[in-house]
């Protein structure tokens, strides 16, 4: 079954959002400009997590705006409508760090419970669109060039499927996976981008970025030597 109709199967729509809920997602759309099918998958998953005990939050609503925001960040990455951090954090004034640990918290919900998605499927559909998020927010920034780019995401791509292949699961965070796979393409590629701009754009300081990093590359040791001798 596809990610959308996954989504879709837990049947909750807007009618069982609260006034300020809805006019919160309402206002998300607007400014991000996303469709109604992405509205309807975050609110799926919104009320979903909500429901669950680790998706329990302070009766006065302190979290309430940033557990709706990552269930839209979520929801428009799942479906391929691809919004960057950037935008997250200009448009809806969303601070980065803050939107990845609740996304991670909806993540981990699935994974308690009975999932709406195999949770290893979601991780890793989910690394690929924050790479693809990623790479595009270097170029908007002029960082790199539009063949850079292309290059850039062929070379994570390559390092994420070696590291899943040689044992790299679902616990590493899917904003940990992106990080460190690109972090290894950057340096392999010589770009020049900054690392704490690598972190920034996953949602990371540099430390948690650099010790993910050093586990895909324990992972990779020998991913570089054995793509020359098929060269």
């Amino acid at each position: 079954m596809k990610t959308q109709e996954r989504i879709y199967s837990l049947n909750k729509g807007v009618d069982s959002l609260s006034k300020e809920e809805h006019g919160l997602f309402f206002d998300a759309m607007q400014r991000l400009g996303l469709p109604n099918e992405v509205k309807q998958a975050a609110v799926a998953l919104y009320l979903d997590f909500k429901s669950r005990p680790i998706g329990e939050y302070n009766a006065d609503h302190k979290n309430l705006e940033i557990f709706l925001m990552a269930s839209v960040s979520i929801a428009a990455k799942a479906m391929g409508d691809l919004r960057t951090d950037h935008e997250f954090e200009s448009r809806m004034f969303v601070n980065r760090e803050k939107l990845a640990d609740a996304e991670e918290r909806i993540i981990k919900s699935f994974g308690v419970q009975d999932s709406i998605l195999p949770f290893p499927d979601l991780v890793s559909q989910l690394t690929t669109r924050q790479i693809e998020s990623m790479a595009e927010g270097f170029a908007e920034r002029g960082l790199v060039s539009s063949n850079e780019r292309e290059e850039l995401v062929r070379r994570t791509y390559d390092y994420l499927d070696a590291a899943v292949e040689r044992g790299l699961g679902p616990k590493m965070s899917y904003r940990g996976r992106a990080a460190g796979v690109m972090l290894k393409a950057v340096r392999d590629l010589e770009l020049q981008i900054p690392e704490m701009d690598i972190a920034r754009a996953a949602g990371f300081d540099k430390r948690t970025m650099a010790t993910n990093a050093d586990v895909i590359d324990a992972l990779l040791k020998d991913s570089k030597s054995s793509r020359r001798k098929e060269t």
